[in-house]
């Protein structure tokens, strides 16, 4: 490219010019790409001859830019520099593309990003007035705005000239109406009035930067609600979220999980040749969770390998809360004891202080069972956990089980019955179903037709 000025070097130190952006008073601003680090940036150049007075008053700019480089939505200024007798100003180069590239291809900015650009500036403006900076209006060249929305400004501060927001919002509204969209679009109407405000100002009266970000703001959160309204009525979201609809679904993945499952747990054990053992390890039962099939009394069931973990129990209790009256019923009816909470006596402090994935404790019998039944199972036996012991599986130190003594050794454990196994596989007398502590966990065994 050639230079607009025509003394001005193609060349100036380490950055090489390679388009023109914007003429401004007495500085040109060229984009330019740094030949050592590969980096794109924007030079504000002094143009050649000016008196020493307008030097002075660039280089006084120049620091007045470099230390307020804070302004919201205004890339990086860095440093003042001379190079080939000339001075210059660098800056960053924004990100997406300015209000004039989008004009010279014919494109139309979208409704809520003609928003965006206005609440920029507004946050813009209206500090550099809180903070007595003088900003001066901003061509199309020197705003940039990304797909997502992300506005960027070139520095717009300059020395010497009184504050005049008339100017600064009529220039962004003559850089935005040309790109407003030519079909009718929702919000257009509002955003059109608005731009008149900018233009001409409300009733012969400007308002301040600080009410038309606002109005601007609200116009955007009033599309983005109405797109979610539309998007509700939507025939495909009605069926995403349609209740039965969603029922089919699981039941129809349910099942296809359950037969992947079951046929995948046969062709594993028929390999390993113990379908008829008493424990057998299997790691595509229960879903994601590795459990054992363990045979006793005529029954298949999958026993889990580790007990439930506290995310477990945190999304029953959620479940459970979030359960009308006939469900919670339905679920209860099936406990004979008192279950009174789900949740655990210490469930603060656990929640607090252990890991999501750390065993559950501190439950008593009833809310295991309820936990079971929720998740269409039951306790496991002592034999079963016994089985799981000597097949490796490493058992907490109480757990509660279904078993009880039917006979307890009269004069000793009269009262007992047995429902705890310790991790040795011992099992642990207890007089109470509501017992519970700081040991007591539990984990499930689901039967071989609804190990998913």
């Amino acid at each position: 490219m050639n230079p607009i000025f025509s003394e001005l070097p193609r060349q100036l130190g380490v950055y090489t010019l390679t388009r023109l952006i914007e003429l401004r008073q007495n500085t040109a601003l060229y984009e330019a790409q740094q030949t050592h680090v590969d980096r794109a940036v924007v030079l504000e150049v002094l143009a050649p001859g000016v008196s020493h007075e307008e030097e002075v008053t660039f280089l006084a700019q120049a620091r007045l830019r470099v230390a307020s480089s804070e302004l919201p939505h205004v890339a990086n200024v860095y440093e003042s520099l001379r190079a080939e007798g000339h001075w210059f100003l660098t800056q960053e180069l924004p990100l997406g593309r300015s209000l004039a590239e989008i004009a010279a291809a014919g494109e139309q900015l979208s409704v809520p990003l003609l928003c965006c650009i206005i609440t920029a500036a507004a946050e813009m403006y209206d500090l550099c007035s809180q903070v007595e900076l003088h900003a001066m209006p901003l061509a199309p060249s020197s705003i940039f705005i990304e797909d997502g929305g992300e506005v960027h400004f070139l520095s717009p501060l300059v020395e010497g000239i009184q504050y005049a927001p008339e100017q600064q919002m009529q220039a962004l509204a003559a850089a935005l109406v040309p790109l407003c969209p030519q079909q009718k679009a929702s919000g257009l109407g509002r955003t059109m009035t608005l731009l008149q405000w900018l233009a001409e100002g409300y009733e012969g009266q400007v308002l301040p930067w600080t009410s038309l970000g606002e109005t601007a703001s609200t116009i955007l959160q009033q599309l983005a609600e109405d797109a979610r309204i539309a998007l509700e009525s939507s025939l495909k979201y009605k069926i995403a979220h349609n209740p039965l609809l969603i029922k089919i679904r699981q039941f129809v993945r349910r099942w296809a999980v359950y037969i992947i499952t079951y046929a995948t747990t046969i062709i594993v054990l028929s390999c390993l040749g113990t379908f008829f053992g008493m424990a057998d390890p299997v790691h595509t039962a229960a879903g994601d969770k590795e459990a054992y099939l363990c045979h006793q009394g005529g029954e298949n069931e999958f026993v889990l390998r580790k007990p439930v973990s506290m995310a477990e129990y945190d999304a029953f209790i959620q479940a459970f809360d979030e359960m009308d009256d006939d469900a919670r019923d339905e679920l209860l009816d099936n406990i004979p004891g008192e279950v009174g909470s789900v949740e655990p006596a210490n469930w603060d402090s656990q929640w607090n202080n252990k890991s999501q994935e750390e065993p559950v404790t501190d439950i008593t019998y009833w809310q295991a069972l309820a936990y079971a039944y929720h998740n269409g199972g039951t306790l496991p036996t002592v034999n079963q956990l016994q089985a799981l012991k000597a097949a490796g599986c490493d058992l907490h130190e109480q757990e509660w089980t279904r078993s009880e003594m039917e006979t307890p050794a009269p004069g000793v454990y009269s009262d007992y019955t047995y429902l705890l196994v310790n991790e040795k596989g011992t099992p642990v007398p207890t007089d109470s179903r509501n017992y519970h502590n700081g040991n007591c966990t539990f984990r499930i065994c689901l039967p071989e037709s609804d190990e998913d």
